[in-house]
Protein backbone atom coordinates (compact mmCIF):
# COMPACT_ATOMS: atom_id res chain seq x y z
CA UNK A 1 0.00 0.00 0.00
CA UNK A 2 1.17 3.56 -0.72
CA UNK A 3 1.78 6.25 1.30
CA UNK A 4 0.45 9.65 1.00
CA UNK A 5 4.14 11.07 0.54
CA UNK A 6 4.65 8.83 -2.31
CA UNK A 7 1.93 9.60 -4.14
CA UNK A 8 2.66 12.39 -6.99
CA UNK A 9 0.68 14.44 -9.31
CA UNK A 10 2.01 14.68 -12.27
CA UNK A 11 1.57 16.92 -15.52
CA UNK A 12 2.35 16.55 -19.12
CA UNK A 13 4.04 19.84 -20.48
CA UNK A 14 6.46 20.98 -22.96
CA UNK A 15 9.82 22.40 -22.17
CA UNK A 16 9.57 25.99 -23.36
CA UNK A 17 13.61 27.43 -21.84
CA UNK A 18 16.48 26.23 -20.13
CA UNK A 19 18.86 28.46 -18.44
CA UNK A 20 22.13 26.96 -16.22
CA UNK A 21 19.98 26.59 -13.31
CA UNK A 22 16.45 26.61 -14.76
CA UNK A 23 13.70 24.69 -16.59
CA UNK A 24 10.27 26.52 -17.76
CA UNK A 25 7.82 23.81 -18.61
CA UNK A 26 4.61 24.95 -19.94
CA UNK A 27 1.88 23.07 -18.52
CA UNK A 28 -2.15 22.74 -20.39
CA UNK A 29 -5.00 22.22 -18.64
CA UNK A 30 -6.72 19.42 -20.04
CA UNK A 31 -10.46 18.22 -20.24
CA UNK A 32 -9.11 15.21 -17.83
CA UNK A 33 -8.74 17.56 -15.06
CA UNK A 34 -12.07 17.96 -14.09
CA UNK A 35 -11.78 13.51 -13.69
CA UNK A 36 -8.85 13.72 -11.52
CA UNK A 37 -8.41 13.26 -8.06
CA UNK A 38 -6.06 16.34 -7.45
CA UNK A 39 -7.56 18.63 -8.79
CA UNK A 40 -8.51 20.27 -5.74
CA UNK A 41 -4.79 20.57 -4.79
CA UNK A 42 -3.99 21.51 -7.89
CA UNK A 43 -3.55 24.71 -10.18
CA UNK A 44 -2.99 23.26 -13.51
CA UNK A 45 -6.96 23.10 -14.13
CA UNK A 46 -7.48 26.52 -13.61
CA UNK A 47 -6.57 28.01 -16.52
CA UNK A 48 -5.64 27.73 -19.81
CA UNK A 49 -1.96 26.86 -19.55
CA UNK A 50 0.89 28.00 -17.21
CA UNK A 51 4.59 27.91 -17.07
CA UNK A 52 5.85 25.99 -13.88
CA UNK A 53 9.89 26.93 -13.22
CA UNK A 54 11.68 24.16 -12.11
CA UNK A 55 14.71 24.25 -10.55
CA UNK A 56 17.37 21.99 -12.89
CA UNK A 57 19.22 19.49 -11.28
CA UNK A 58 19.73 17.32 -14.54
CA UNK A 59 23.11 16.45 -16.96
CA UNK A 60 21.85 18.82 -19.33
CA UNK A 61 19.64 16.57 -21.05
CA UNK A 62 16.48 18.82 -21.41
CA UNK A 63 16.30 21.30 -24.47
CA UNK A 64 13.20 23.17 -25.46
CA UNK A 65 10.47 21.07 -27.26
CA UNK A 66 10.86 17.80 -25.02
CA UNK A 67 8.00 16.33 -23.69
CA UNK A 68 8.30 16.01 -19.78
CA UNK A 69 6.22 15.38 -16.64
CA UNK A 70 6.17 18.02 -13.97
CA UNK A 71 5.82 15.79 -10.96
CA UNK A 72 5.32 17.16 -7.20
CA UNK A 73 4.28 15.08 -4.27
CA UNK A 74 0.58 15.06 -2.73
CA UNK A 75 1.46 15.66 0.33
CA UNK A 76 2.83 19.40 -0.62
CA UNK A 77 -0.44 20.16 -2.28
CA UNK A 78 -1.53 19.58 0.52
CA UNK A 79 0.28 21.84 2.20
CA UNK A 80 0.00 24.66 -0.49
CA UNK A 81 -4.13 24.57 -0.30
CA UNK A 82 -3.51 25.19 3.84
CA UNK A 83 -1.67 27.99 3.40
CA UNK A 84 -3.44 29.50 0.50
CA UNK A 85 -6.76 28.71 1.59
CA UNK A 86 -6.97 27.13 5.18
CA UNK A 87 -5.46 29.49 7.14
CA UNK A 88 -6.64 32.50 5.81
CA UNK A 89 -10.36 31.06 5.87
CA UNK A 90 -9.49 30.44 10.21
CA UNK A 91 -8.16 33.74 10.43
CA UNK A 92 -11.62 35.56 8.79
CA UNK A 93 -13.81 33.41 10.88
CA UNK A 94 -11.76 34.20 14.51
CA UNK A 95 -11.78 38.34 13.44
CA UNK A 96 -15.17 37.60 12.63
CA UNK A 97 -16.36 36.51 15.98
CA UNK A 98 -14.16 38.13 18.23
CA UNK A 99 -13.90 42.12 16.78
CA UNK A 100 -17.45 42.46 16.90
CA UNK A 101 -16.65 42.03 21.16
CA UNK A 102 -14.42 45.25 21.03
CA UNK A 103 -16.34 47.01 18.21
CA UNK A 104 -19.83 47.71 18.14
CA UNK A 105 -19.83 48.89 14.05
CA UNK A 106 -20.26 46.16 11.72
CA UNK A 107 -18.78 48.11 9.09
CA UNK A 108 -15.47 48.17 11.31
CA UNK A 109 -15.54 44.21 11.83
CA UNK A 110 -16.16 43.47 8.44
CA UNK A 111 -13.37 45.85 7.20
CA UNK A 112 -10.97 44.48 9.81
CA UNK A 113 -11.69 40.95 9.26
CA UNK A 114 -10.84 41.50 5.36
CA UNK A 115 -7.67 44.08 6.13
CA UNK A 116 -6.16 40.86 8.60
CA UNK A 117 -6.62 38.24 5.62
CA UNK A 118 -5.43 40.86 2.91
CA UNK A 119 -2.17 41.73 5.55
CA UNK A 120 -1.62 37.92 5.89
CA UNK A 121 -1.69 37.40 1.95
CA UNK A 122 0.76 40.76 1.97
CA UNK A 123 2.98 38.57 4.45
CA UNK A 124 2.80 35.45 1.79
CA UNK A 125 4.23 37.77 -1.14
CA UNK A 126 6.55 39.24 1.15
CA UNK A 127 8.05 35.21 1.66
CA UNK A 128 7.55 33.99 -1.46
CA UNK A 129 10.93 33.00 -2.30
CA UNK A 130 11.06 31.33 1.25
CA UNK A 131 7.38 29.42 0.70
CA UNK A 132 8.99 28.38 -2.97
CA UNK A 133 11.78 25.95 -1.26
CA UNK A 134 9.37 24.15 0.25
CA UNK A 135 7.83 23.20 -2.79
CA UNK A 136 10.11 20.69 -5.19
CA UNK A 137 8.82 20.22 -8.73
CA UNK A 138 10.98 17.65 -10.68
CA UNK A 139 10.95 17.15 -14.35
CA UNK A 140 11.03 13.94 -15.68
CA UNK A 141 11.10 12.92 -19.67
CA UNK A 142 8.32 11.33 -21.07
CA UNK A 143 9.00 7.77 -22.80
CA UNK A 144 7.93 7.82 -26.33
Amino acid sequence: MKNQKDTVIRHAGTVISVTSSMVKVEIQAQTACAACHARTVCGASSGESRVIPVRRDDDGTFKPGDEVNVVIRQGQGFKAVFIAYIIPLFILLVLLLTLPLFFENELVTGLGALGFVALYYLVLAQFRDRLNSGFVFTVEKINN
